[in-house]
C-alpha cells in the first residue's frame, strides 16, 4: 500500500516537474532569440558600413541601419516581456503549488536584490548590455550620414536631398522611439520584480 501511494505521489509530481522544464526551456529559448537578434543586428550593420565607405556615394546607404535596428529592437524587448511572463507565472501560479516550492527559484530571489529607480535601469543595462546595440549603431549611422552631408558640399537645391533628409529624420524618430522603447522595458518589472512579486490579499 505504501508503494502504490509513493508512486501515486510521484506521479503527481512530475506533471508540475515537467511544466517547469518546460517553462525554463521557454525562457532560455527566448533569450536564445535576443542573442540571435543582436548577432543579426550587429553582422548586417557591419555589413552594411562595410558597403557604404568604399564609396563616398554610397554612404545614404548607412540610413538602413536606424530601420532595421528599431525593427531589431522592438522584437528583443517583446522576448525580454515574455520572459518577464513566464517567470511571473513560475513565481505566482506554479512555485506555491509544488510541495517544497522551486529551489532554484528561491535561490534567485535570494540572491538577485532589486534595486530601485535609476539604479534599476542601470542594473538593466549592466546585465543586458547588448540591447544598448540598438540604438548605438543607428546613432553612429545617424552622426556618419550627417558627418557625409556636410563634407559633400551638396547644395540644397539638389534633388536628391529633400528626400535624403526626409529618410535621416525618420531614422532619428526611429532610433529615438527605439531609445524610449528600451526605457520603458526597463521601468517596467524586471524578472527578479516578477520573482519577487506577491499577489494582493483578497
Amino acid at each position: 500500500m505504501r508503494i502504490t501511494r509513493g508512486r501515486r505521489n510521484d506521479d503527481h509530481h512530475l506533471g508540475p516537474l515537467a511544466e517547469y522544464t518546460a517553462l525554463r526551456a521557454e525562457i532560455i529559448h527566448l533569450m536564445d532569440q535576443q542573442w540571435k537578434v543582436t548577432a543579426f543586428l550587429i553582422t548586417t550593420s557591419g555589413a552594411v558600413f562595410g558597403f557604404a565607405f568604399t564609396s563616398a556615394g554610397r554612404m545614404p546607404l548607412l540610413l538602413i541601419v536606424p530601420f532595421s535596428s528599431n525593427i531589431l529592437a522592438a522584437r528583443w524587448v517583446l522576448c525580454q516581456h515574455l520572459v518577464e511572463r513566464v517567470s511571473l507565472y513560475i513565481r505566482s501560479e506554479f512555485d506555491p503549488h509544488v510541495p517544497g516550492g522551486i529551489g532554484y527559484e528561491k535561490w534567485l530571489r535570494k540572491t538577485t536584490p532589486e534595486p530601485p529607480g535609476v539604479r534599476r535601469m542601470l542594473r538593466q543595462a549592466q546585465t543586458s548590455p547588448t540591447v544598448l546595440a540598438f540604438p548605438a549603431l543607428a546613432t553612429l549611422a545617424l552622426g556618419t550620414v550627417a558627418w557625409w552631408f556636410l563634407l559633400s558640399g551638396r547644395a540644397w537645391s539638389d534633388p536628391a536631398v529633400a528626400p535624403g533628409l526626409a529618410a535621416w529624420a525618420a531614422g532619428v524618430v526611429l532610433t529615438l522611439l527605439s531609445l524610449r522603447l528600451i526605457r520603458l522595458a526597463a521601468k517596467r518589472r524586471t524578472v527578479t520584480d516578477y520573482l519577487h512579486w506577491k499577489p494582493a490579499a483578497g
